[in-house]
């Protein structure tokens, strides 16, 4: 969904320093990963923003060549697109980025891992941190200019015996600098959550990597349904020390998945964020996921920006 975009003419006398534009709220959203039918142009974008498809998932699995009802095997950094490839493709990345609100303000990644592959954990498998980190280079390379993507995320919620957090960071850490040597990204974001050996994980890469990382993701959904504001504010203080010193700052998410937990928007998440925000820290919302938004017209999305951003023409 385009806005139009009005610029008052006076904007046209003033100095180029006084019209340069102010920093834009960021909101990000995940996408793909249902199997709903959700379009990029589904989503409705506030031109206040800076919007960030999140596409979900690349993961280094594929199917069994000799048995195709067995689940996939792991790839040691192979990646292939897992997301809705049928609906999100090339062509519709760069409608989306053509289409986007006022000042090209939106853009595109992709996400490594997430729970599952085709019903089964995704875990994140190594043989050696330089073969999964060159073969992560070589695949992925070929999958963001194919798209034409800008980013990507790291959502691994599942891990081997013998990759430990060391691995992990390595892995991960190694492969993002890269990315960015290679200039086919120009962000990265980590998506942990509330679990010993995911923060073990990504506390080790954020301790090795963290400025090369611009968001933090949390997943403040997987805390408990009952999950209060102050309790939500004293999560987010925690998580804000733990990813503290690097280059990322922790966003403030929710979701609209049935299964999701955490504060929900219609139960006091935007309290949440008018308190960071009077605090001067509310650095960002983002949502899992678009599949599921759709359903009720993409209400929450359509109110996070709204609080962002301020009313717009055309957004309602």
């Amino acid at each position: 969904m385009a806005a139009a975009c009005f610029f008052p003419f006076l904007l046209l006398l003033l100095p180029a320093a006084a019209t340069a534009p102010a920093r834009r709220p960021l909101f990000r959203e995940y996408i793909g990963a249902e199997g709903q039918n959700v379009t990029f142009a589904d989503v409705p974008v506030h031109p206040g923003v800076d919007f960030h498809f999140i596409l979900a998932f690349a993961i280094d699995y594929a199917a069994d060549p000799a048995n195709a009802s067995a689940p996939p095997r792991p790839t040691d950094g192979r990646f292939l697109a897992y997301w809705d490839e049928a609906n999100l493709t090339p062509a519709a990345v760069a409608a989306a980025k053509r289409g986007g609100g006022c000042g090209n303000n939106v853009r595109v990644a992709l996400s490594l891992g997430g729970d599952t592959v085709r019903g089964a954990n995704a875990t994140f498998r190594a043989s050696s941190v330089d073969a999964w980190v060159a073969n992560a280079v070589v695949s992925l390379t070929d999958i963001l200019t194919t798209y034409g993507l800008d980013g990507v995320d790291v959502d691994y919620e599942h891990f081997g015996e013998r990759e430990t957090p060391e691995v992990f960071a390595e892995c991960v850490g190694r492969l993002v600098r890269a990315l960015r040597a290679l200039g086919v990204i120009s962000f990265a974001s980590i998506a942990p959550f509330a679990n010993p050996d995911v923060q073990a994980h990504y506390g080790e890469l954020w301790r090795r990597y963290g400025r090369e990382f611009e968001y933090v993701n949390f997943q403040f959904y997987a805390y408990a349904a009952n999950t209060t504001v102050p309790q939500l504010l004293g999560y987010y203080d925690e998580q804000s020390r733990r990813y503290a010193g690097g280059g990322g700052k922790v966003l403030l998410g929710f979701g609209t998945d049935p299964a999701s937990g955490g504060l929900g928007p219609g139960k006091g998440f935007f309290r949440a964020c008018r308190a960071l925000r009077r605090r001067g820290r509310l650095h960002g919302v983002f949502v899992w996921a678009a599949d599921n938004s759709a359903a009720d017209g993409f209400r929450y999305e359509r109110v996070a920006q709204r609080f962002l951003a301020g009313p717009a023409p055309g957004f309602t």
